[in-house]
């Protein structure tokens, strides 16, 4: 991998490597594994490290040279809560008029910081595409009330089934009653 203006700095502080050889011990780490964490990385490829463990900053800069490889599909602590350097972008990428029109547990869930579950609705509504992001199904209403998030409106009343993605289709279908 040549020298990239856009890759990350590591601190010779932590690390006794370039970047390029970090990116190189990740990627071989991945394809030897399938997988990684940070720890489990940081165990295996100790002579990476000039200290043993990782600190916060360490850590955030194999985050960093993670997302720079593009290997953060593969790490089994993406987007965990205050964990992943991508789980804060997330609130960058969601904003309010991404949710306006969402149901009222989606809009009580971000207000909650539960962005997990905003984006697994928002990235099956293809309303937003987040990097690296292992979409999985948008919870039903029924889970929506165990989280505590459930506040049904007149839309949620009218939905045929208790898929939170039948709701823009339940809004579409009282407005255009209300009309006539």
């Amino acid at each position: 991998m040549e020298a990239d203006k856009d890759a990350p700095l590591l601190s010779a502080d932590y690390w006794n490597c370039s970047i390029n050889q970090l990116v190189s011990g990740l990627q071989s780490f991945v394809a030897e594994f399938g997988s990684f964490t940070p720890d489990w990385f940081s165990e295996v490829k100790f002579h990476f490290l000039r200290h043993s463990g990782l600190t916060i900053e360490s850590r955030d800069e194999l985050c960093s040279a993670s997302i720079f490889a593009g290997t953060c599909n593969k790490c089994d602590q993406l987007y965990m809560t205050k964990r992943c350097l991508l789980w804060y972008q997330l609130f960058d990428i969601i904003d309010q008029r991404t949710v306006r029109r969402a149901p009222p547990c989606i809009r009580n869930a971000l207000s909650a910081n539960s962005i997990r579950i905003v984006t697994d609705f928002l990235s099956k509504a293809s309303l937003i595409d987040p990097p690296f992001y292992k979409a999985r199904a948008p919870p039903r209403c029924g889970r929506m009330k165990e989280y505590g998030f459930c506040e049904p409106d007149e839309f949620c009343n009218a939905m045929e089934n208790d898929r939170i993605l039948g709701y823009n289709r339940a809004r579409e279908k009282v407005k255009l009653s209300t009309r006539k």
